[in-house]
């Protein structure tokens, strides 16, 4: 799984990539493209915008599922220790 999402810029409509664990409600990013200023807020008008912090979200939420996943079975698999 890709731990990127893409961000497309209200300004110049040109995609680019941001990683998705720095993706929350508020972060600001400058367009690699155009340069401009972007806030990235739940509340805001543009579907794209709300799309990429929706899919930031679930990368996160994946990503912490499987840690957690392979967490587990790392414990459940471990041999048992000998007492004497």
């Amino acid at each position: 799984m890709d731990d990127k999402v893409k961000i497309r810029c209200p300004a110049c409509t040109r995609m680019f990539r941001e990683k998705a664990n720095r993706i929350r409600d508020g972060f600001q990013v400058n367009c690699q493209n155009c340069n401009k200023l972007i806030t990235l807020s739940k509340e805001a008008e543009d579907p794209f915008i709300r799309r990429t912090l929706k899919m930031a979200r679930e990368i996160r939420a994946a990503k912490e599922a499987e840690l957690v996943a392979a967490t587990y079975a790392g414990v459940a698999s471990a041999p048992k220790r000998e007492t004497s």
